[in-house]
């Protein structure tokens, strides 16, 4: 890669969590390390923009409205406008569709080179009329684009087929995770004390997921395998990693399954992998996914995994080796897949030591920083300015 030169990038998001903050976070950080000028228009939590002043970010903080408010996104983009000139911005790189939008339109403004990730299947989660308004702003807004970063090749496919924006604009940048700690005492306390408070035995099986609570995470097909499962392994237990406007329409229904007492919303937590740790299986039934961190850190972690064959998580997850797919939207297939897991140790083991070496192998953080970098400074220097 070459080297960034104090080139200054100004990065923007609007408030996210899960896999896209953690990217977002761990990129910033990444960049800045490789001599970048990082400045950072988001709105995170005070700890998550702690954790990026203290890596030498610039902090400014940010709100963009998540619905479409022409008023407040026009003040947004001149508030944006604002900022790239007073800090004399190089190249301005966006995460998600609303950010993609007033961002690039405020750097259109400045005359600053623009890049936009997708991290997201939007189009097909969403109302028709609502469709129509994003599919046409996105055709208008890629024109002006420079490049156009997607974490798949599923999402690229997408962009080409669906939303008319040429291939040759695309670059594929898979996320890349951590490598996490081996396993240890500590890990192993915890895992316990967990059972513990869930009032299993060490020899349950448990298996988990980690999500957002919204429907296109696919949780209301992980709670119908349930009842499937329970018929034929019964020293098991679920538990769900997260929160999110669903939670409570979720714990509902897993109470007219009657499976509320074999299943535990562990709700938010910080410490998301020491509970991934704790897991014997890990499910990711999403109905729609444009690349699948959780996934990525499951198989961190030597766990086996079982994920929804959609989106960008088959360039993850090879059926049969490193883990198990299953079609999206299907309890009954997703139960036979949990109930195959949960009686074969040896094939969890399995697994998991090659989804972890797989990980290792093809989805570090060193590549995506080194990859996303390069394009900035593709830009930067060539761009417009």
């Amino acid at each position: 890669m070459l080297g960034a030169n104090g080139i200054k990038v100004a990065e923007i998001i609007r408030q996210a969590c899960g896999g896209m903050k953690e990217h977002y976070i761990t990129l910033l950080k990444g960049l800045k390390e490789r001599d970048f000028d990082v400045l950072a228009l988001c709105n995170f939590s005070q700890p998550d923009m702690e954790e990026l002043r203290d890596a030498g970010v610039m902090v400014y903080p940010l709100t963009i409205p998540g619905d479409i408010q022409p008023y407040r996104d026009i003040e947004r983009a001149i508030e944006i406008f604002s900022v790239i000139k007073k800090c004399d911005v190089d190249v301005v790189h966006c995460h998600g569709f609303k950010a993609g939008v007033v961002g690039r339109l405020a750097a259109l403004l400045a005359g600053c080179p623009r890049i936009y990730t997708v991290h997201n299947f939007i189009l097909p989660i969403v109302k028709p009329a609502r469709r129509w308004v994003l599919h046409k702003a996105e055709r208008i807004m890629c024109k002006y684009t420079q490049a156009v970063i997607t974490v798949s090749h599923a999402l690229k496919e997408e962009l080409v087929r669906s939303w008319g924006i040429s291939a040759d604009k695309i670059h594929v940048v898979h996320n890349g995770i951590p490598f996490y700690k081996e396993p240890n005492a500590d890990t192993a306390c915890f895992a316990i004390g967990l059972r513990r408070r869930l009032n299993i035995g060490e020899d349950a099986i448990l298996v988990g997921t980690a999500a957002r609570l919204i429907p296109s995470k696919g949780i209301d097909y992980f709670l119908d395998a349930i009842p499937k499962v329970l018929r034929h392994i019964k020293n098991i237990h679920f538990v769900v990693i997260g929160s999110g406007p669903y939670e409570q329409e979720l714990k509902k229904k897993a109470e007219r399954l009657h499976v509320q007492g074999n299943i535990t919303f562990l709700g938010y937590v910080n410490n998301v992998m020491d509970y991934i740790n704790a897991v014997d299986i890990f499910v990711l039934p999403s109905l729609s996914e444009g690349f699948g961190i959780s996934v990525l850190e499951a198989m961190a972690a030597g766990k086996a995994v079982i994920a929804s064959n959609v989106g960008g998580i088959p360039e993850i997850v090879n059926h049969d080796d490193n883990g198990y797919l299953v079609p999206p939207g299907d309890a009954s297939e997703l139960a036979l897949a949990i109930a195959y897991l949960a009686a074969n140790p040896q094939v969890r083991g399995d697994y998991g030591r090659r989804g972890c070496r797989d990980v290792r192998e093809r989805f570090s953080v060193d590549k995506m920083v080194d990859r996303t970098a390069d394009i900035l400074l593709r830009y930067a220097k060539n761009g417009l300015k």
